[in-house]
């Protein structure tokens, strides 16, 4: 990874949270507006909706000299979180005109002058690929204006309960630009800057060590109170943060209740069984945020905390230390989620599901090294289907455990059952 020694100043005064996507077009449109020099701005979906077609129309208006969009590839293939391949996606009118809508929204940014370039495209039937993306959001403005954090250009998302944070600094507006104009020639690189005390690591998908290390040595001196609100959440944090949990620090997750990948919802509260952890559900939308409160430091940025994200997607943490920042974030969202969250018992709620759900989550990230590359799409496209063997395997281990000779190892699975208490499978 390399060290960027780059000047400039981020106050308190100069950076503000923007909770919801409505508040957030409403500033970045005026940003977009008044812009004079460039506007880069780099996303995973980007949909021909109200809200692709509000920064699709704000670009083509906007005065600035140089005005490019990187979007990821997966938004030519799932669009409104529904794979276009699929047949019920293939007979829906509705979603085949937001199809129509999405190209047409494409050809009038070309047309207009506004060149958009999709990053890590889908060769032939790779489906596969469409687990691990380039995930980063970014958006950078005459390096003056810098915009963080997880919302896509798309409504269902804008729709989620999230936030960007605007910066005003020239120094990380500088920094996210050269980050942008390395993707946009197809180099993703792994990068890291300190400002004023506020850390921003960029992982290349290859590894991501930074990251983790960073993230890790603020997970380990945490003393008091980790708070992390986000809906994805895997290795290795369940046992960072296992491991704050038994060193006295109180330990909490928050993820949502309707969720749009339930597999994360049930291992990670498998996890808590296992590591003692505090888990809580919150009611209502679905919530798409990505911060962890560790003490007086906030962390936030595109990545979700799981290992697709901190080892095999490019991604952007922001590690703050901003009193007012880390005092708005926890004050506006994590502390009213908590409060409407409803705690979970992890020894009473469906304890096979948690344990599937757990088995899953191992296998995948097992495959994880895999899907960029030798992974077979044959196999990518039928593992969609696994999770339903999955419950099977589970639900027929009583037949297994007692074969002879069989170690309680299943057939097929790679785990071996133990009645040990708190260990339920290992791999």
């Amino acid at each position: 990874m390399t060290n960027k020694g780059v000047t400039g100043t981020t106050t308190s005064a100069g950076t503000s949270l923007l909770l919801g996507g409505a508040t957030f077009w409403e500033r970045l449109k005026q940003d977009i507006l008044e812009a004079r020099d460039y506007v880069y701005v780099q996303t995973l979906s980007f949909e021909g909706d109200r809200a692709g077609g509000g920064l699709t129309e704000a670009l083509i208006a906007s005065p600035a000299k140089k005005k490019r969009v990187v979007a990821d590839a997966f938004t030519k293939h799932i669009i409104n979180d529904r794979w276009l391949l699929t047949r019920s996606a293939r007979r829906d009118e509705d979603l085949q005109k937001e199809v129509r809508a999405t190209y047409a929204m494409f050809d009038r940014l070309e047309r207009s002058g506004v060149p958009i370039r999709f990053a890590w495209p889908i060769v032939g039937r790779r489906y596969h690929r469409l687990i691990v993306r380039n995930h980063k959001k970014l958006i950078a403005i005459d390096d003056r204006i810098a915009y963080l954090g997880g919302i896509n250009f798309s409504d269902h998302n804008f729709a989620w309960h999230d936030f960007m944070v605007r910066i005003k600094s020239p120094g990380i507006t500088a920094f996210l630009r050269d980050d942008f104009d390395h993707t946009w020639e197809g180099r993703d690189q792994d990068v890291a800057t300190v400002i004023d005390g506020d850390e921003l690591i960029i992982g290349d998908g290859r590894g991501n060590q930074g990251m983790r290390d960073a993230v890790t040595r603020v997970i380990d001196e945490a003393r008091d109170r980790i708070i992390l609100q986000c809906p994805y959440v895997g290795e290795p944090f369940w046992q960072l943060l296992g491991h704050a949990h038994r060193r006295g620090v109180r330990v909490t997750i928050v993820m949502p209740e309707n969720h749009n990948r339930s597999i994360m919802k049930w291992g990670t509260l498998n996890a808590a069984r296992r590591h003692g952890f505090e888990f809580r559900l919150l009611p209502g939308s679905m919530i798409h945020t990505k911060a962890m409160r560790v003490d007086d430091a906030m962390i936030l940025g595109s990545a979700n905390f799981d290992f697709i994200g901190f080892w095999h997607q490019p991604e952007i943490v922001f590690i703050c230390r901003q009193p007012d920042l880390v005092r708005e974030i926890n004050t506006r969202v994590l502390t009213p989620d908590l409060a409407r969250s409803v705690p979970i018992n992890p020894g009473t709620e469906k304890l096979w599901l948690q344990k599937v759900a757990g088995v899953g989550m191992a296998i995948s990230e097992r495959l994880a090294p895999t899907w960029r590359g030798l992974f077979p799409s044959i196999l990518a496209r039928r593992s969609f289907g696994y999770s339903r063997w999955l419950v099977w395997a589970w639900r027929s281990r009583n037949a297994w455990r007692s074969w002879p000779g069989s170690g309680n190892r299943h057939p097929l699975l790679p785990i071996r059952v133990t009645d040990r208490p708190g260990v339920t499978w290992r791999v």
